[in-house]
């Protein structure tokens, strides 16, 4: 009956069972998960702020500059960061710490989260995604003016392979440095002139390295050795050069991160995220491996727990200085230098002997670009809003969305997060000039962007039932591979930058850009764009072209020279082009790797060495006959250079076609430094790179295959494709955008003109009348403004039989 027991007149004594009760509450907190809860709240407030900042993150943070051009990462994707972020926030080690995301005991506590994302993210910014969006650390100090093929070993005096864990580190986690490691990187520096990718070798492979030139613009080829600042010649144990957006280098942070994370946690039965990635087999992993668009950003946010969150210099604690400088409104640019100097060379203050120097001091031990730093900082704290969101006093105020549910329990002062000591693996400074906000033009065109896009969205129910479908042996089904989102992203920067046409013009996909007052133009031209794709790539859910030409009831194997009387060989391009065709090599060997939904036989291409000629396959039978020759339409028995069937979701074909493609966004752009290089492919030499995830083969110096996403290519051939081929047709008194235009002034009601598209422009009649149902069928789903959508898949879908023509 009181509070002060035993003294509870009239009674006298101690509470009954007050053991038991103790141990009870105990199991029901437990069970509650109280504490737990507190934590993920915070962890999920922070989250949906983050991803409230999306398109202020790409549109202005996750950008490098090419030639320039202010251009989205393609390595870098917001998605695969928040990922990151959830996963990293709610790692758990007994000796290593989480992300801190922000104080579950306080309220607006994830303020202090915020403030530690943003200010990763502006270092990250400096070291990874504005110099040429590498993942690689780019050779970029120069020995006696030239640049030594050996600074894979170390740049500016330090030496990487020498940068073991603290003898307080139990148990050992560097790896250990094999000599006999070999690899190439991934990523290099793609400016014009600029030295190629760091690289490690045996001395046995490798003797000595020479110097890239940059007056030259050329290698050594003399064969003498050139020395790096600490005096290396030879690239032997040099495999431990920076990766990922915070520049991971040394055998230390990998083999922390392997222990962690990676095959070493697994094979001593610890959780491990990659267990079957062996970080300190293939630090390339990072960069080339399957996982590498989260790697990336997986091992920088490690390093950062690692380095900075647990950082503590004396009386100088990191999360005790977040949380003041968060309570002071962000302001403190002295606090932002430390922090920088901190991830760059390993300390406050430098120089910082934690660098790694062979000879202490040396350059690597400074931070370069401290004001930068804080530059980016600010950058970073702008496009969040953390000044606009939280008032300058301890715990905040203001909750940004969605609100914190009421804390009771919360308190005015913050909690700590348990801190460990840190190690001093230093990362280095990459320069390079901050990147530029879209211009008005691109604003303009991106509002444009953002209405037709709201257009379909809106749409979307009817155009995934009725257009992203395809037919099935148990009846019409999704498409798996094609979907309404995956366009729309790679549309996106075609209509507002559109893409280099490869005579120093501009390519756009037409969304009206021309006229401000109808947007019906754009709505058309991509109406038109999806009804082709149902003759072709969602017809089978294929990004392969399928083999389905008839000959005497029968389908040849050598279709896959060319089908309907075409022989894609022979494909060439004009004049003006012919310098980017796809040369023929009769000693290939492709095979195609998926037919979609379709059951037709696969296409090949092998020399006659090997096939000196093909059969066909029956499909009343469902059987394959090699015995004898079968010919295809234009008399090919073989199947010697015939790799170039149509791919994308529009099937385009040929060594033309290909070869543009290649020459835009390929290899060849790489090499001639063009802003408009995505793919460090060839796609003349793997044309099966065009349809799914390509692993360039280990080489002479690479030991690791290195996987390249290409998951985009499928729209993005189709698209520019479509851009440069349809919509600057102009053939006598035929030409697209002025018939385009007449059609929809005119009501879209003249069915001539997708008549006269599949005769004239594409010489396609044979499947003329199921685009041209289809094509109405889009039309009435992108203007009828009754938007109910009916169930899926219902008797009026698309015709999109597969039976062979």
């Amino acid at each position: 009956g009181c509070h002060n027991a035993p003294n509870c007149l009239p009674y006298v004594g101690e509470v009954t069972k007050l053991p038991q009760r103790r141990e009870a509450l105990t199991i029901a907190l437990s069970a509650l998960k109280i504490p737990k809860f507190r934590e993920q709240q915070v962890i999920d407030t922070t989250l949906e702020y983050m991803k409230s900042s999306k398109s202020g993150f790409e549109e202005t943070l996750l950008r490098y500059k090419r030639q320039g051009y202010s251009v989205l990462s393609e390595r870098y994707r917001f998605d695969d960061f928040m990922d990151a972020l959830s996963r990293m926030s709610q790692f758990s080690s007994p000796d290593h710490s989480p992300l801190y995301m922000g104080d579950p005991w306080m309220r607006d506590g994830h303020k202090y989260g915020l403030g530690n994302i943003a200010l990763f993210v502006a270092n990250g910014l400096m070291l990874g995604i504005e110099k040429d969006d590498t993942c690689d650390e780019l050779n970029e100090y120069r020995v006696s003016g030239k640049y030594a093929l050996s600074n894979s070993c170390g740049q500016q005096g330090l030496s990487y392979q020498d940068m073991v864990c603290e003898s307080s580190d139990v148990p050992d986690m560097a790896c250990q440095v094999d000599p006999d490691m070999y690899i190439t990187a991934v990523t290099s520096d793609r400016t014009l002139g600029a030295p190629p990718a760091l690289q490690c070798g045996p001395r046995s492979r490798i003797p000595s390295s020479g110097f890239w030139d940059p007056a030259e613009n050329a290698e050594s080829d003399e064969g003498e050795a050139f020395a790096n600042l600490v005096g290396r010649t030879d690239l032997e144990g040099c495999c431990w050069w920076g990766r990922g957006l915070l520049q991971m280098k040394g055998p230390c942070a990998f083999g922390k991160l392997n222990y962690y994370l990676g095959a070493r946690a697994a094979r001593e039965n610890r959780k491990s995220m990659y267990k079957d990635v062996d970080f300190c087999v293939n630090p390339e992993a990072i960069c080339g491996s399957q996982f590498r668009h989260e790697l990336v950003w997986i091992s920088a946010v490690f390093k950062w727990v690692d380095k900075v969150q647990n950082y503590e210099d004396g009386e100088w604690n990191y999360m005790e200085q977040l949380r003041k400088f968060a309570d002071n409104k962000f302001e403190d640019n002295v606090f932002i230098k430390e922090v920088n100097a901190i991830v760059e060379v390993g300390c406050r203050h430098p120089p910082c002997k934690e660098a790694g120097c062979v000879s202490f001091p040396c350059d690597g031990a400074y931070s370069e670009n401290q004001n930068r730093a804080v530059n980016r900082a600010f950058l970073t704290f702008t496009i969040l809003g953390l000044w606009d969101s939280f008032e300058g006093s301890l715990g905040g105020t203001n909750s940004p969305t969605p609100v914190p549910s009421v804390c009771p329990e919360c308190t005015g002062s913050p909690t700590l997060l348990p801190t460990s000591a840190p190690t001093a693996t230093p990362l280095m400074d990459i320069t390079s000039a901050p990147s530029v906000a879209p211009s008005r033009e691109v604003t303009v065109l991106l509002r444009r962007f953002n209405d037709l896009k709201e257009h379909l969205i809106n749409r979307r129910e009817l155009l995934e039932s009725k257009v992203f479908i395809t037919e099935t042996k148990f009846g019409l089904a999704s498409s798996t591979l094609y979907t309404l989102d995956g366009l729309l992203s790679v549309l996106k920067d075609l209509t507002t930058k559109g893409s280099d046409d490869g005579n120093g013009g501009n390519l756009m996909f037409y969304i009206g850009q021309d006229d401000d007052k109808n947007v019906n133009y754009g709505l058309v031209n991509i109406a038109l764009f999806l009804a082709h794709a149902t003759t072709r790539g969602l017809r089978s859910d294929s990004c392969e072209e399928v083999n389905h030409d008839l000959v005497e009831g029968k389908i040849p194997f050598s279709n896959a020279c060319g089908q309907h009387s075409q022989s894609y060989n022979e494909d060439i391009c004009p004049m003006a082009d012919a310098a980017r065709e796809c040369p023929l090599d009769t000693t290939m060997n492709v095979k195609q790797a998926s037919v979609g939904s379709s059951s037709a036989p696969r296409f090949f291409c092998a020399p006659k060495s090997t096939n000196p000629f093909t059969g066909y396959f029956d499909p009343s039978s469902g059987t394959n006959d090699k015995s004898e020759p079968f010919a295809n339409a234009i008399g090919r028995e073989d199947v010697e250079g015939c790799c170039w069937w149509g791919r994308g979701m529009l099937h385009v074909s040929g060594i033309c076609e290909i070869g543009r493609f290649n020459f835009i966004y390929g290899l060849p752009a790489f090499k001639d430094g063009r802003p408009s290089a995505r793919y460090n492919i060839d796609f003349c030499v793997y044309p099966e790179a065009l349809c799914s995830d390509f692993t360039i083969p280990s080489s002479a110096f690479s030991k690791f295959p290195t996987t390249i996403d290409t998951s985009d290519i499928r729209y993005l051939f189709a698209l520019y494709h479509w851009m440069s081929n349809i919509q600057d047709f102009n053939w006598g008194f035929w030409n697209y955008r002025e018939r385009l235009k007449l059609f929809v002034d005119d009501g879209m009601i003249d069915d001539s003109f997708v008549d006269e598209f599949s005769d004239i422009v594409l010489d396609s009649s044979r499947d003329g009348p199921l685009r041209k149902a289809n094509f109405k069928l889009i039309l009435e789903i992108l203007f009828s403004e009754d938007q109910v959508s009916p169930s899926p898949f219902d008797g009026s879908t698309i015709d999109v039989s597969l039976q062979p023509s």
